[in-house]
């Protein structure tokens, strides 16, 4: 089994706050301007490289923001970490400033994937979750031009009561775009992202059961964030052998996210901090902080996650569970398993057809 207080999978990094977009669901309450204390890039790059130097395996890293192409250094952060050996990737927001050439110059630096935000399959639905018209035909264009460049695609979509109507034809648009990745984002109450946004248990459990057949149709990765309950679902329903139940790499456990001040959180949505890089080692407060090393002990979870088969492959969102109950060791109300989310979600649910 993987060892996850030494195990680093993903780094996601917000490099600003800065973004154009008015994402009614925004995770970093992103602002219209640079903040003055952003790590600059000799801080950037003496993480980087105390990252190469200490961690047994170098783990994908993710800039992102805010809008990562506020920064004038942007390619000298990306030349750092590609030149350090890192898989390098870049999630933008989709903004004038991201043309299909800065997409091929990106490609010639070395950087492996971007990742851009689809949010449903139509500009009725997208554009209204970004705020800002036309954004929906840019992204398309962007989305294609990064597969004509050779790298790999991943779209993020979040599932929430503004787009769950559109799962299935956001679905079908993500095989049309030709991804290398899907990753379908289960929206927690956090930022600018409301309560009575997310969707109750049941519902998750249903496009859960979802996503684990159309998985089965496609040749290329279908996962969802914030919802680690997808293995559990897979082995439920005879997609996943005993045998390939693994720890998934979740909050805290093989993935940490750093913002724009140095901040080391267990995720970019669960705002409990384990540390600063201006002050201590990233791979310090991964492996060692209270906060890292409580979250990754399925012992220390109560209720229903505590007690559940799938504790040790699973476990919950923490940023869920935190976000609801106040509570980072509570079980996930995002889960049928708990029977706590009715007591803080009272609206009728969403219905999904699959067929």
């Amino acid at each position: 089994m993987e060892d996850f207080s030494s195990f680093l999978h993903v780094i996601t990094w917000e490099l600003t706050k800065a973004c154009h977009l008015h994402c009614r669901h925004c995770r970093a309450r992103a602002i219209p301007n640079r903040n003055e204390g952003e790590l600059d890039i000799d801080e950037i790059q003496s993480v980087l490289l105390d990252i190469s130097n200490r961690l047994p395996r170098k783990p994908i890293m993710v800039f992102t923001g805010g809008d990562p192409t506020e920064r004038p250094d942007l390619d000298e952060i990306l030349k750092s970490s590609i030149e350090m050996g890192f898989i390098t990737s870049i999630s933008p927001s989709v903004t004038n400033r991201v043309t299909p050439e800065l997409v091929y110059h990106w490609a010639e630096l070395g950087v492996r994937a971007i990742s851009l935000s689809i949010d449903g399959p139509s500009p009725e639905i997208h554009d209204r979750f970004r705020g800002v018209k036309g954004t929906f035909e840019r992204s398309i264009e962007i989305a294609r031009t990064v597969v004509d460049a050779k790298m790999s695609l991943q779209i993020n979509t979040s599932i929430g009561r503004f787009t769950l109507d559109g799962l299935a034809e956001m679905a079908d648009l993500a095989k049309d775009l030709k991804v290398s990745s899907w990753e379908v984002f289960f929206v927690i109450p956090m930022g600018r992202a409301k309560l009575s946004s997310a969707l109750d248990s049941s519902e998750m459990e249903e496009v859960l059961r979802y996503l684990a057949t159309f998985s089965r149709s496609v040749d290329f990765r279908v996962t969802a964030v914030g919802a680690p309950q997808f293995q559990r679902v897979l082995h439920e329903m005879n997609y996943l052998e005993t045998s390939g139940l693994r720890p998934s790499v979740r909050e805290g456990r093989g993935f940490a996210f750093i913002d724009h001040l140095g901040e080391v959180y267990p995720s970019g949505y669960l705002p409990l901090s384990g540390g600063n890089v201006r002050s201590q080692s990233l791979v310090d407060i991964y492996s060692s902080s209270p906060l890292f090393t409580s979250m990754r002990d399925p012992s220390n979870y109560s209720g229903a996650c505590g007690s559940c088969d799938y504790s040790g492959f699973c476990g919950g969102s923490r940023a869920r569970a935190f976000a609801v109950t106040k509570d980072v060791l509570a079980s996930d109300p995002g889960c049928p398993r708990t029977d706590s989310y009715g007591s803080f979600l009272d609206l009728e649910p969403v219905e999904l057809v699959i067929e």
